[in-house]
């Protein structure tokens, strides 16, 4: 261990020495501290057809090129795949080459796919889709004919199967026409006491923005555990979830699924005036965007995380927060204050490098295997990672601008925007196998990143020479010297945590578990390495 200190202290001090001659970089890596949740992140800017897997450093260590703009999201699949949604109302997904391997525009289903996506378990896709009525047919509901705007998208969630190369299946869906509720016209369907029904949407209701996209929904995401999926709508500043297992007729209705409810809202919150109206109860967000579960295996774990824009309204500042639904056995708990909690579980607002955080549009967030949270700005092209006690660990913004391969060096001279940024793992199950050498930064020069590649080397060809006594014998795992790791942890081939140490210091692990095979996950200063071991 002394040598490595010894070689991580000449490191930094000769990393230093060369960064102060150089310029302080206003793209590309800003700054990064210890604490960082180890990972990758991928990033897709909005005005090119490149997308971006960077390390810590800033580094490339993947890269794909699609041949048009996103729409405006995309998520690395478990077996490395890339899913993107494209401008022209395209959905594609490539290998971690680049080699295209399904592509489906989404016209020939005669449906228009807007925001956002999310990947299944089971290989489908879900998508947030434009539900457009005339005004005609919004009379018919119930509509106040003073609210009258030509007609409304409402918005609805599509589930499609991919079906070969450039094929796919709608296999269901869900739409907010099939839960409204309205108070104007009793001689119409949908007639009914609002704050009596806090699982339907009121039509009616006057949000003071564009009439015509009342819901304007901007972020869609599931949970396996649960079968539920979470809705983002910025105009009605809420989130709604709602049941997964119903069938196409149960989601229609409001009976059946997992929950009895059909697909009612199971539960809703940011603005109780939208369905307690005339309560005074306080609205706690404001044009929201990004609404996420967060994993089940994160500290985190039953919480939601969301981008709330406008902060407290007053259009100052955004603010982050988590969310913890109030649930009694597997139902929401709705109180005479609305759904729970009453407030947030945690906030975060503040500047991020001097600079002020506010976001009208767009963005997102979401939380960290580590507990920390991961922040992108949009029309910055900034993503940050910020701990629980609220500090600034690592700041990125975006290298590439309006064109392909375009540098700069004024962050806000060009069109630079993120719609949103993933960070996945290091032992994200897509990235097995796969080579993530870094390829270099994708800005001209950056000192702060060769500073901390410098750095990343030295704790990567640490982990790299520990070496272990193989096979395992009498419960104990016996390494080929004394070593310093800040975590080691055991999982059995089931994937459970079997043994965890904290600040190891030693030569052999002592665990009394049944003979077999295991992974060993061993992390120093953020990295890790992982391993295979043999108890006999």
């Amino acid at each position: 261990m002394t040598h490595l200190k010894g070689s991580i202290l000449v490191s930094i001090i000769l990393f230093s020495f060369l960064f102060s001659f150089g310029q302080t970089p206003t793209i590309g890596l800003l700054y990064e501290a210890p604490g960082i949740s180890p990972g990758y992140t991928l990033f897709t800017p909005e005005n090119s057809g490149q997308v971006f897997l960077i390390d810590e450093c800033g580094m490339v260590v993947n890269e794909w090129l699609f041949s048009e703009h996103p729409a405006l999201t995309c998520y690395l699949l478990p077996n490395g795949n890339l899913l993107r949604a494209g401008k022209n109302n395209s959905l594609e997904l490539r290998d971690w080459d680049n080699n295209l391997t399904w592509s489906f525009y989404i016209d020939s289903a005669g449906i228009s796919q807007h925001h956002d996506i999310e990947p299944l378990p089971n290989g489908n896709i879900l998508m947030l889709v434009r539900d457009i009525y005339t005004e005609a047919e919004l009379l018919a509901m119930g509509s106040d004919p003073a609210l009258s705007t030509g007609g409304r998208n409402f918005e609805k969630v599509v589930e499609i199967e991919p079906i070969g190369t450039n094929q796919a299946n709608i296999v269901w869906e869900w739409k907010f026409k099939d839960h409204l509720i309205q108070d104007y016209d009793q001689t119409k369907p949908n007639y009914g006491v609002i704050g009596a029904h806090p699982e339907l949407l009121n039509m009616n209701y006057v949000t003071g923005l564009e009439p015509y996209d009342m819901i304007h929904t901007n972020a869609i995401d599931y949970s396996a555990e649960l079968d539920q999926v979470l809705i983002t709508a910025r105009h009605t500043s809420e989130l709604y979830i709602v049941d997964h297992s119903t069938s196409a007729a149960e989601a229609a209705s409001h009976a059946g699924g997992n929950s009895g409810k059909g697909g009612d809202f199971l539960w809703r919150w940011g603005n109780p005036e939208v369905y307690q109206p005339g309560l005074g109860i306080p609205q706690k967000i404001f044009l929201p965007h990004d609404g996420k579960f967060v994993d089940s295996s994160y500290p985190d774990s039953n919480k939601i995380s969301v981008f709330n824009n406008r902060g407290d309204g007053t259009n100052t500042f955004s603010s982050i927060h988590l969310i913890e639904p109030v649930m009694s056995g597997n139902a929401y708990t709705l109180g005479s204050l609305g759904f729970g909690p009453t407030d947030f579980d945690w906030s975060w607002t503040d500047d991020i490098l001097g600079t002020p955080f506010y976001e009208s549009k767009k963005s997102g967030t979401h939380a960290l295997p580590n507990g920390n949270i991961l922040i992108c700005e949009n029309s910055r092209g900034r993503i940050s990672e910020v701990t629980k006690n609220g500090e600034i660990i690592w700041v990125y913004i975006n290298p590439a601008a309006a064109s392909i391969n375009t540098q700069y060096s004024d962050p806000f001279a060009v069109l630079n925007f993120i719609f949103r940024a993933e960070k996945y793992p290091t032992d994200f199950v897509g990235f097995f196998g796969k080579d993530l050498t870094p390829t270099g930064i994708i800005e001209n020069v950056n000192m702060k990143s060769d500073t901390c590649a410098g750095l990343l080397s030295v704790v990567e060809n640490y982990l790299d020479a520990i070496r272990i006594v193989q096979p395992s014998i009498n419960g104990e795992i016996v390494f080929s010297e004394s070593i310093f790791l800040d975590k080691v942890e055991l999982y059995d081939m089931k994937g459970n945590l079997v043994l965890e140490t904290l600040n190891f210091n030693g030569e052999r692990i002592s665990f009394g578990m049944e003979k077999g095979v295991y992974l060993m996950m061993l992390r120093s200063n953020g990295h890790l390495r992982t391993m295979r071991v043999l108890h006999l």
